[in-house]
């Protein structure tokens, strides 16, 4: 399953934000990135497929999906979808530049991503299987990692191997749904080895075991 990563739609990531209006010819295979999508449907009709099954398309129709869910279209006929792309921190700062006097963060409120924290998600997004460790990616990002965890927690909500575990579920999750693969060697490739701890790790993300996962949602 292809990955599309913040990098390729935010080219300044101050500014996480970006659209466009995509006239589907064609089936989209099954795809899942890095960011918040709202597509709305402008004309035509349409199949939405993903993890909570599948939804016909009509104009008017919105689609929204959280960072790291899988999805794709089928049997389109002349669909055209309006889409707004939004990184994973942009309600962070819309909140603080809406709420008057908010220019210091309230205890328990999330800040706009550090830019070493925007850094730190690309490089667990494009390489999850890697033997990550916090010291080795806060040695990439060059912030000690203590303080790679407070900007981390702030921007966005959890430390850094607890989203790094979230993009593992979130990526076995399609493999699962795109292949025959085995769930050890999905687990493999997604940076989970044991079995066991791939399945543990996996059902504490989704609530089902991968196999229950494949069961219940593989078209």
């Amino acid at each position: 399953m292809h990955n599309i990563l913040s990098n390729e739609v935010f080219p300044d990531p101050r500014l996480p934000v970006a659209g466009e209006r995509i006239e589907v010819a064609a089936d989209v295979a099954v795809h899942s990135h890095a960011f918040f999508e709202i597509a709305v449907v402008v004309s035509g009709r349409g199949t939405h497929v993903s993890a909570a099954g599948e939804v016909a398309l009509a104009p008017d129709s919105v689609v929204v999906l959280r960072p790291g869910e899988w999805h794709g279209y089928v049997e389109c006929d002349r669909l055209v979808v309006r889409n707004a792309y939004l990184g994973p921190d942009v309600f962070a700062m819309l909140s603080g530049a809406l709420v008057p006097g908010a220019s210091g963060a309230a205890p328990g409120t999330r800040e706009p991503a550090h830019p070493a924290v925007q850094h730190a998600m690309r490089l667990l997004e494009a390489d999850p299987a890697d033997a990550w460790t916090l010291e080795r990616l806060s040695a990439r990002v060059n912030l000690a990692p203590g303080y790679l965890v407070r900007v981390f927690g702030k921007s966005i909500g959890m430390a850094p191997m607890a989203y790094l575990n979230r993009v593992r579920a979130e990526r076995a999750a399609g493999l699962l749904i795109e292949t025959e693969l085995p769930i050890s060697t999905i687990g493999t490739q997604v940076g989970w080895p044991d079995p066991s701890h791939a399945t543990r790790r996996f059902r504490s993300a989704f609530g089902l075991s991968p196999s229950q996962y494949r069961s219940a949602f593989r078209p």
